[in-house]
């Protein structure tokens, strides 16, 4: 084997060896694989709904079937309305103060509310056509007269351009 023939042989061992140790070390050292993101328990529950809206509260239980098929529903119901719908969802063992504030004793039950006060509450699974039929009623009797209605009064005349 001449000196050339012996450097070359050389050169590929040494090239081998760097591949070998490139592998060895992306095997070895891997990435972390992130955790899936934890979803933070909400701070607040919302007690006021936006104008001419309605705020609706869902007391969960993660993983119960009941409250992740109503948690479903409510979601295509806030897509539907958007911005007169807010959903709020409060987990039933992380708020256990504000359940009870609010009566609720197991999981999951659903309280809308119309400005500050309760419009409606249920407790237990609803389909989702009797959840929005709800919600369509609350939010039809929400809609706001315009400024210029007056009751008319039998047997008075609106005056022209008078009050």
């Amino acid at each position: 084997m001449t000196h050339e023939e012996r450097a070359s042989l050389i050169k590929k061992i040494l090239f081998l060896g760097v591949v070998i140790a490139i592998a060895a070390g992306v095997w070895i050292y891997q990435k972390p694989v992130a955790a899936p993101p934890q979803v933070k328990a909400e701070e607040k529950v919302v007690t006021e709904s936006p104008e001419n809206g309605l705020a609706i509260i869902h007391y969960h239980l993660p993983g119960d079937p009941a409250s992740e098929q109503l948690a479903d529903i409510l979601n295509r119901i806030q897509r539907k309305y958007g911005k007169l719908v807010i959903i709020s969802r409060a987990d039933f063992k992380l708020h256990p103060e504000a359940a009870k504030a609010d009566g609720v004793t197991r999981p999951p039950h659903v309280i809308m509310i119309s400005g500050k006060e309760k419009a409606f509450e249920f407790q237990g699974l609803w389909s989702q056509a009797r959840v929005e039929q709800k919600v369509d009623e609350i939010l039809r009797g929400l809609k706001r007269v315009g400024k210029d209605w007056r009751p008319v009064v039998p047997g008075m005349t609106p005056a022209a351009g008078k009050r």
